[in-house]
């Protein structure tokens, strides 16, 4: 899908600020990446529905309820393919990139303020006027973990881009952000026109730190997808994964063709064959931050597929909803009935998602459900838990309970004023900003 009228504000960067920075790690975890071997395995209850491909038309509240899981995976799902899906307004565009419903979160100036319906993707660095400093990126775009960067195996650096939707801009500065509010980050790498069928693709001006803007094509390699409903305003936080960026770091899958996109041949077959001394070469889920646009090939691994380490709660049960769902949605994605603008998204995979059992209480983890490991590889890389060789195996183990509501605290009834959402706490300061 060809973008030609593509220079308006979803504005990349190069990194993510820590959370203690007051950034959004919306650490939201990822599923095994699925193979052609395992796309058609046997199911559980929680169903796919075609229609949520060829008729789009996303619920406001969980169906059901939200009295089980899978109910929370499928509202997830339907959002992704409504803004995925083609705008009827605008073919050329999918609804996600209509700015006049979804603004993109701007470095500076007013994001409400514009009325443009026509996208603008400009992809930009930002760096202080002092020379001897290091880049400066604001708070709310860029991945957790102190600022840290990422680059593909081709060392190109990740970027990232923020939209929301447009009733945060005249939401009440007091009591609860609005039911229906959005909020989408996304992750995109350089590719080749040769990559492009495998990827939702955009062209973008990439201005360095010197020199000439230079034209890119990106690819989509992650989003998170964060609704609120009026029954759960602490958002249902939803996360999605390109299948080709990385192996799972225990078990991993063959590689696809070509190889993962942010795990050298040789550090997959460490994973396969562990040594400590293979494991501490290849340093997975290492990142810091930098200022370049390329950089050394980072090593990635997914520690907990589907957000899920033993002994969470549930977690049998949140394991076979995401994988029921996912095997199924790349089955319909393939089938004769689904258009040709969707058939791409048969790349992407849920990751997992995480809400509160009780929104009439705050998001203490004996209240969260869903993937309580949450964390994106290519957008939480450093978020992820940490890897140790026992008996000539990798094991796992968790930091904890890390993931969205360890940085976006939840509280009811005031959900505008306690930190649950950075960009409405950005999009506050830079009205306030242009008021004066």
């Amino acid at each position: 899908m060809t973008l030609t009228r593509i220079i308006t504000a979803l504005i990349f960067v190069l990194t993510l600020s820590a959370c203690n920075q007051n950034d959004s790690p919306d650490t939201t975890m990822q599923t095994a990446p699925l193979t052609s071997s395992t796309s058609s395995v046997a199911t559980s209850v929680c169903k796919a529905d075609i229609n949520w491909i060829t008729n789009p038309n996303p619920p406001n509240e969980i169906p059901g309820g939200g009295s089980n899981f899978c109910q929370f995976y499928q509202f997830s799902w339907q959002w992704f393919f409504y803004l995925m899906s083609p705008s009827q307004t605008d073919p050329s565009l999918r609804n996600f990139q209509v700015t006049s419903e979804y603004p993109v979160l701007e470095i500076d100036g007013n994001s409400c303020a514009s009325s443009a319906t026509e996208p603008v993707f400009f992809v930009r660095t930002v760096k202080d006027e002092a020379s001897d400093t290091a880049f400066t990126l604001p708070e709310r775009i860029g991945q957790a973990g102190g600022g840290a960067t990422i680059y593909d195996q081709d060392g190109n650096v990740v970027f990232y881009s923020i939209a929301f939707s447009r009733s945060l801009c005249t939401a009440p500065s007091q009591g609860d952000l609005p039911d229906d509010t959005t909020e989408l980050k996304l992750a995109w790498r350089v590719i080749s026109d040769a990559e492009k069928s495998d990827y939702f693709w955009i062209e973008a001006d990439v201005i360095p730190e010197q020199g000439a803007p230079v034209g890119e094509t990106l690819g989509l390699i992650g989003m998170h997808l964060v609704r609120g409903t009026a029954e759960h305003h602490e958002l249902v936080w939803a996360s999605f994964e390109h299948r080709n960026n990385a192996p799972n770091c225990q078990s991993p899958a063959q590689a696809p063709q070509g190889g993962w996109s942010f795990t050298s041949s040789q550090c997959e077959s460490c994973l396969n064959n562990p040594t400590a001394s293979c494991l501490e070469s290849c340093a997975f889920n290492k990142a810091s931050p930098a200022s370049s646009l390329s950089g050394a090939a980072s090593e990635i691994c997914r520690v907990f597929p589907e957000g899920t380490a033993k002994g969470d709660h549930k977690a049998g049960e949140n394991l076979a909803d995401v994988t029921a769902l996912n095997h199924q949605v790349r089955d319909l994605l393939a089938g004769a009935n689904t258009p040709q603008s969707m058939q791409v998204l048969a790349q992407y995979f849920n990751i997992g998602a995480l809400w509160v059992s009780d929104p009439s209480q705050a998001s203490t983890t004996d209240n969260q459900r869903g993937s309580m490991q949450l964390a994106n590889p290519v957008m939480e890389t450093t978020f992820q838990g940490s890897l140790s060789i026992d008996s000539g195996k990798i094991s796992t183990s968790t930091n904890g309970v890390l993931n969205c509501f360890t940085c976006h605290g939840y509280q009811p009834g005031e959900t505008a004023t306690t930190g649950l959402s950075h960009i409405f706490d950005d999009i506050q300061k830079q009205q306030a900003a242009t008021a004066q």
